[in-house]
């Protein structure tokens, strides 16, 4: 799901608002080390972000087809083997 964050190196400049609590928190995430800049961690939350919105569509198909009676059920570890093994 990653390749479609890393498809291309050029950098693109934005600029953003933020309210100063949230500036704040952000900063101090920097400062514990758990990011090496401001842009990293805006980077890093972007991409959870739009990986969580893909999931969520996925999760969203999957129970439509569910409802509409063309999921496949999978309970069991050999289920799942049988599954994949039929591909």
């Amino acid at each position: 799901m990653y390749e479609t964050c890393y498809y291309s190196y050029m950098i693109s400049t934005i600029n953003i608002s933020l309210p100063k609590q949230l500036k704040l928190l952000a900063e101090k995430e920097i400062k514990k080390g758990y990011y090496a800049s401001f842009s990293d961690l805006v980077r890093s939350s972007l991409r959870k972000t739009l990986m969580e919105s893909e999931l969520d569509q996925i999760l969203e198909v999957t129970k439509n087809n569910y409802k509409k009676g063309k999921a496949i059920v999978l309970k069991t570890d050999k289920d799942v083997d049988n599954y994949f093994e039929s591909l």
